[in-house]
């Protein structure tokens, strides 16, 4: 029986199965959800007891007509066995499909999480932003807070500190009678104080009492700095003066046409430049009225010839790297020893820190009594944050 198509040898189980009826397709449907392995083993070992029925049977020589019935049968059972395990198998495909995508997605989200949180990182341990950082910036990151109400006071002479002005109008006002609301005072040029308030009311008041009294003190509004804007990538073969008259002709004339070349020129000036030494391009800081730093900063851009320059706010407080103060530079300090940017200890300089190793600690914030794990000049810092609040507020953005 070797050669019978009936041997073990013979069989081809990929044969084409037999056809299914729409009841057989019915429980199909049904059980395409809870396909398993364990299923289709089961209809393996089905077929594999057909198949051998069928051995056994052809293996007995001559067939009568009832074997050749159940052969017929048996096959048509090994058929519809075969198509049921291939649309388990169908099925079963089709869902480890499903979880491989499902599976890649959330593989894809996890690696996005793990780039925020870098990223995050990032940002959050970044030191202090220096000025080329901050030209290369894309957009004004820097928003105008509301301008709050405060006074200038000055003594009449040059003779007094801030500091003792200072005490003189803490003799003179005494806020709890006043009902003032006092947000804060710092020193300015000139031996005067600048105290700001809640509401202007209550800036009237203070104005009112040292205008009123006979201390030697003058009152007034705080005097605003102009704005000022970095143009970042000026040609270097270009002379100031070139640079504004191009200023002047490709980006003010048109939006401004009463004001002519001679009188823009009085309006403009060059606070410094910066940039590398021996470099074709460097960046200009300049102060202009409100209204013409508003228009400039409005097309992001500014033509210069035949040069297109990005241009932005110039918001960069200065730190003092001798104390690490806000508002002045180290070669007009006025303290004696070097406070430390790392430690945040006085007596020695950064480069000479011997506690490197350790956590950084701000010196600004540590000299007020402030919480300093962080560095010193970081862009999250408390004492930095103030100043620069303080910076935005003392620029005359009127109109803007």
């Amino acid at each position: 029986m070797e050669n019978s198509p009936f041997s073990r040898d013979r069989v081809n189980l990929s044969a084409s199965p037999a056809r299914t009826t729409p009841q057989t397709q019915a429980q199909t449907d049904l059980t395409m959800e809870v396909v398993s392995t364990s299923e289709i083993q089961r209809w393996m070992s089905t077929i594999e007891q057909y198949l051998s029925e069928i051995c056994t049977i052809a293996s007995d020589g001559k067939l009568n007509s009832e074997q050749k019935l159940k052969i017929s049968t048996l096959c048509r059972k090994v058929g519809n066995g075969t198509s049921e395990m291939a649309v388990q198998y169908q099925s079963l495909k089709q869902k480890a499909i499903q979880a491989r995508i499902l599976n890649e997605d959330l593989m894809q989200k996890c690696n996005l999480s793990d780039h925020i949180l870098d990223l995050t990182k990032t940002i959050k341990d970044s030191s202090t932003a220096s000025f080329a950082d901050m030209v290369k910036k894309g957009s004004n990151d820097f928003v105008r807070p509301k301008n709050l109400n405060s006074v200038a006071i000055y003594p009449n002479n040059n003779l007094k500190s801030s500091d003792e002005t200072k005490v003189l109008v803490q003799q003179m006002i005494r806020p709890e009678q006043e009902k003032l609301h006092i947000r804060g005072v710092r020193r300015t040029k000139n031996g005067g104080v600048i105290i700001s308030t809640e509401t202007k009311d209550d800036a009237e008041k203070i104005k009112h009492a040292i205008q009123q009294s006979a201390s030697g003190l003058t009152a007034d509004e705080p005097r605003k700095r102009k704005p000022r804007i970095v143009v970042v990538g000026v040609p270097s073969s270009l002379t100031e003066t070139e640079v504004f008259r191009y200023i002047y002709e490709q980006n003010v004339a048109e939006k401004f046409p009463t004001i002519s070349m001679e009188s823009f020129m009085t309006l403009i000036k060059l606070s410094h430049k910066s940039g590398k030494k021996d470099s074709q391009t460097c960046n200009y800081v300049v102060e202009v009225p409100a209204n013409i730093r508003k228009a400039l900063i409005s097309q992001s851009r500014i033509f210069i010839n035949w040069t297109s320059c990005p241009v932005r706010d110039f918001t960069l407080v200065t730190r003092c790297f001798k104390c690490h103060q806000y508002g002045h530079a180290a070669k007009t300090c006025r303290e004696v020893n070097s406070t430390c940017g790392h430690c945040g200890e006085t007596g020695h300089s950064m480069s000479e820190c011997t506690k490197k190793a350790d956590s950084p600690k701000c010196a600004t914030c540590s000299r007020f009594k402030k919480p300093a794990n962080h560095k010193s000049g970081d862009a999250e810092c408390p004492a930095r944050k103030m100043a620069e609040l303080r910076y935005i507020n003392s620029i005359d953005y009127e109109g803007a």
